[in-house]
């Protein structure tokens, strides 16, 4: 299933960066939610809220974070980033896994055959939402974000 996704707001207030890292930054500053899904914006897949500096990530509406971090920048040659890298302490011997709110700066076509199958075309400008798992571990997930009023 292809999904095509409308670009964020760029209506920032007077005196704001017009750029993706200064979007994010004041995504970051205004303790703002989001909420990423797959397929359907009424089905939350997962949930990211900014919190004082820190990224909260939580997959159930209606309960405690799951995981947190310094919400951090974070770029890609064709995204920014801002999100935090964790391991699992159960799991030492494998790399950081990666919590991420984006804004595609380049287009981004992505696919991999998870059981939901995602196919993502992200245009510059597009919102989105990002876990990485620890290398060779896993696929990305890409999540389609909106936010929370």
């Amino acid at each position: 299933m292809m999904l095509g996704l409308a670009a964020c707001d760029r209506s920032a207030p007077p005196g704001a960066a017009n750029s993706p890292e200064g979007r994010l930054k004041q995504l970051v500053a205004s303790n703002a939610t989001v909420v990423g899904y797959i397929y359907s914006a009424d089905k939350p897949y997962v949930i990211a809220s900014f919190h004082n500096g820190s990224l909260l990530w939580r997959h159930d509406p209606n309960s405690k974070s799951i995981i947190e971090g310094p919400a951090e920048p974070y770029s890609e040659p064709d995204r920014s980033c801002v999100g935090f890298a964790a391991k699992n302490p159960s799991m030492p011997a494998q790399g950081a896994e990666r919590y991420l709110v984006c804004e595609a700066i380049r287009p981004i076509r992505h696919s991999n055959s998870l059981p939901h199958s995602q196919d993502f075309r992200l245009e510059p400008g597009t919102m989105f939402m990002e876990y990485q798992p620890p290398l060779g571990t896993g696929y990305p997930q890409f999540f389609y974000v909106s936010m929370k009023k």
